[in-house]
């Protein structure tokens, strides 16, 4: 389950990043406002693992997450969906939704760019989404 004790892979100020043992990378978003340095760490961090693991899979817990500043979000599009920052080439990302509106809203394009480059799915809980990734293979 997602709520086990995992062994964290890196955390900074954005979020943290830990090893699911059912093989996949879980990323928890802190309630903070982020610098776009901070969130290009996470990310390259993020893709070093599932890289070095040769996992596709990734949970990404938006449920405390502020929303994203147009800055972040050139970066995700840019970035990381453009292959700028080192990852697998097809990922399987399931989405807990983010429990303020805004931050909703803010990520709903970029979700939207998700699905044109991978699977991925949003998701109301852990649990939902945890079972998600495992159908993926």
């Amino acid at each position: 389950m997602p709520h086990s004790i995992q062994p964290i892979y890196f955390e900074n100020a954005v979020g943290r990043i830990t090893e699911h043992a059912a093989g996949y990378a879980l990323v928890r978003y802190h309630p903070v406002k982020r610098e776009p340095a901070e969130l290009r760490a996470l990310l390259t961090h993020l893709g070093n693992l599932l890289l070095r693991r040769n996992w596709q899979r990734i949970l990404v817990d938006m449920q405390a997450m502020e929303p994203l500043s147009t800055p972040e979000k050139m970066l995700l599009m840019e970035e990381w969906y453009g292959g700028h920052i080192p990852r697998p080439e097809r990922l399987c990302t399931a989405y807990v939704l983010a429990e303020k509106a805004l931050t909703r809203l803010s990520i709903y394009e970029l979700q939207q760019e998700a699905r044109k480059h991978h699977s991925s799915n949003a998701f109301t809980s852990l649990d939902e989404a945890h079972a998600y990734l495992l159908t993926y293979r």
